[in-house]
């Protein structure tokens, strides 16, 4: 009975003995070896890198114990310089483990290339809106004459024309030709008073006007054949193609030559 006692009692003991060891091992384990040799609690800044060059890369990664790699698609900022970072992830200030890999993507040497898109007949608000949505910039603006307010008339890059669906740089400046709304330039009416019929056609056409109405009423005031009224007044605001009425001292004379150039209704008074 003795000899039993004693036997269980060393083999308690020895169980004990093992089950210390094995804790002492674990212990070791997990907070001495594993700590140690995965720098357990060391943990690193990750730096900021946009704006960095790519040349820059290795000695301020490297030599802080981090690694890094370039993503394929990364990307164009016309701010920033040709093969600057502009994004990283981690991003700055973000705590890691040594040997970190960070993913950088670098802006692009060249500018990727956008279809034109097409805007003419549009406005000047939308076309800009369109423009940045494409990634280009609305370059300047030169105003024609067009009864089209505020329309684009015409789209040009570096003074050529440019269709749409054309492939351009990423960040070209666009130029536009817009409608003024008046149609055509306007002028002041020329000054026909004491001037002949046959002179004050000939100034009417080279101005671009039209002869409306020719009122033929005898007067002393001024020669025969001479104007000595006229609508609108001189001085008065036109534009190209607008009517012009006179009032000439004399008589209708009927010929064939007067009827042609008048181009209009000739009022015998």
């Amino acid at each position: 009975m003795s000899d039993k006692s004693f036997t269980f009692s060393r083999f308690l003991k020895n169980v004990l003995i093992m089950a210390g060891i094995g804790i002492v091992f674990v212990l070791f384990f997990f907070y001495i070896y594993l700590p140690s040799s995965t720098n357990h609690n060391e943990t690193i800044t990750v730096p900021e890198l946009i704006g960095l060059t790519y040349e820059d890369l290795d000695e301020f990664v490297i030599k802080r114990d981090l690694r890094y790699e370039i993503v394929e698609d990364s990307g164009y900022s016309e701010s920033a310089a040709p093969l600057s970072i502009l994004s990283q992830n981690p991003k700055p200030g973000s705590k890691v483990k040594m040997n970190r890999k960070i993913y950088i993507a670098l802006n692009a040497k060249v500018p990727p290339k956008v279809k034109m898109p097409n805007l003419i007949n549009t406005d000047v608000q939308n076309a800009e809106d369109i423009l940045n949505t494409n990634g280009l910039k609305l370059g300047s603006l030169t105003y024609e004459p067009n009864l089209a307010n505020n329309a684009v008339l015409a789209q040009t890059i570096n003074g050529k024309p440019i269709d749409a669906g054309t492939s351009i740089f990423k960040g070209s400046s666009i130029d536009l030709v817009i409608g003024d709304g008046e149609g055509v330039q306007r002028f002041l009416t020329p000054d026909f008073i004491g001037k002949t019929l046959d002179d004050v056609k000939f100034q009417i056409n080279a101005s671009k006007l039209k002869l409306d109405v020719i009122n033929f009423i005898k007067v002393d005031s001024v020669a025969e054949n001479t104007i000595y009224k006229q609508l609108p007044p001189a001085g008065s605001m036109i534009r190209s193609g607008s009517l012009i009425e006179i009032w000439v001292n004399g008589k209708d004379s009927n010929d064939e030559e007067l009827n042609e150039l008048s181009d209009g209704d000739v009022k015998m008074q």
